[in-house]
């Protein structure tokens, strides 16, 4: 039996008001170290440099295009300006986009700014996908047929038939690939081991590090879809916030070891941390 790759993504977060050359540097550095890096687009609804304009410069530092995955918010555009941007992108050569729904305007720094969701989830995966087939949201017909790899984000703390449905409805708007939220108890290693055994679509496991008190609170008072009765949040509850870096990556890692071969593959989220996610590629 051949052992099959297992796939590596980084999250990339662009900054806040202007390009970090050195981030790019340290991008471009360690390019090699992962399959995808995945260009988030304003998360948490506080403002940060378009993930186009960000994506412009690794090209120009050297990032090769093809490992490029651009995000695509229904949150703050419309059906226009978003099929604008996506042509953009295809014009750039980037080929992989990952359509989410995107956080709360109240979660943010942004809180004059009014929320769009003209389209769902589903809804801009299908616009899409008609882009593939060589027509717009209009039904205009294109002299041209994009190729995007569709992917979008998965909840995994529901049960194995629930999730399954998610997945088939997404497969049938034109999505082929996952990326789920971060994953904490080994119940959803086991349950995404066992959606990963289907070969018609890949799902890479999202893997967070905790490394401080802001982040532990927000993930349980504001971000949905994750299991938050697990081991690991009990262990932070009762450790001293300098330690959780250390201890949610060990945490982690021994949970990635152990459900590696079932997986199609890790999406690594380390806030900007290249090196921290370097680390943790190197060692599965």
């Amino acid at each position: 039996m051949i052992k099959k790759k297992l796939l590596k993504s980084i999250e990339i977060i662009p900054p806040r008001y202007k390009i970090d050359n050195q981030l790019l540097r340290n991008l471009s550095k360690y390019q090699n170290n992962f399959d995808f890096l995945d260009i988030a687009c304003s998360p948490m609804a506080n403002l940060r440099i378009s993930a186009i304009t960000f994506a412009h410069n690794l090209i120009i530092k050297g990032v090769k295009k093809e490992k490029l995955i651009i995000n695509f918010s229904t949150r703050d555009k419309n059906t226009l300006a978003l099929q604008s941007e996506i042509l953009g992108t295809y014009g750039m050569g980037i080929n992989r986009l990952l359509i989410v729904k995107g956080d709360k305007i109240s979660y943010g720094n942004s809180l004059k700014s009014k929320e769009v969701f003209e389209v769902s989830t589903n809804e801009l995966i299908k616009i899409v996908d008609n882009l593939n087939n060589g027509h717009d949201y209009s039904s205009n017909k294109l002299k041209f047929k994009t190729k995007f790899n569709i992917g979008s984000t998965l909840n995994i703390d529901s049960s194995y038939s629930i999730v399954k449905k998610t997945i088939q409805k997404r497969i049938k708007s034109g999505s082929n690939f996952f990326i789920t939220q971060p994953l904490y108890s080994e119940k959803d290693f086991v349950l995404l081991s066992k959606l990963s055994k289907n070969k018609s679509y890949q799902i890479l496991a999202g893997i967070l590090p905790i490394k401080n008190k802001k982040t532990f609170v927000n993930l349980i008072k504001k971000i949905n879809g994750i299991s938050k009765v697990n081991e690991l949040f009990d262990l932070l509850s009762g450790a001293n916030e300098k330690d959780f870096a250390d201890i949610s990556t060990k945490y982690l890692l021994n949970l990635l070891e152990k459900y590696k071969s079932e997986l199609d593959g890790v999406h690594i989220m380390t806030s900007g941390d290249i090196r921290l996610a370097s680390k943790i590629a190197d060692k599965i």
